[in-house]
């Protein structure tokens, strides 16, 4: 009965470490879509994108969003998805240049230039 108790409080301890490495990594907002009128090529690789990101696939959605970005580097909306998916990945030095990039070619859009993530990433870098 002891070795069970104390099985479960080391249970305890490796899912609360756990989740604390995960929510170090794991971002809280959503990939965005891009504007209307979009490069078709840059929209239909940022829309897989997007699937694979919501759908926990970070690897494949990172590959999307650097196949949009190279149909489109102009895109805030895609250096913001890149930003994040990097992030994922612990690549947070190329996370930061794709935030940074996001906003300087937000073209006044609020998510991005509102996005809480940003505020405080750019903040501390």
């Amino acid at each position: 009965m002891k070795l069970i108790i104390k099985n479960i409080k080391n249970l305890k301890i490796f899912f609360a470490a756990l989740l604390l490495i995960m929510s170090c990594t794991h971002v809280d907002e959503d990939p965005l879509n891009l504007r209307v009128g979009a490069e078709p090529s840059a929209k239909m690789r940022n829309d897989e994108g997007i699937k694979h990101f919501k759908a926990g696939r970070n690897y494949d959605a990172l590959l999307q969003f650097n196949q949009a970005n190279l149909a489109d580097p102009t895109s805030g909306e895609i250096h913001f998805n890149l930003g994040l998916a990097l992030w994922n990945e612990n690549k947070k030095e190329k996370a930061i240049k794709h935030f940074k990039q996001a906003k300087k070619l937000a073209k006044g859009n609020p998510k991005i230039l509102q996005s809480k993530l940003i505020q405080k990433i750019l903040q501390e870098n």
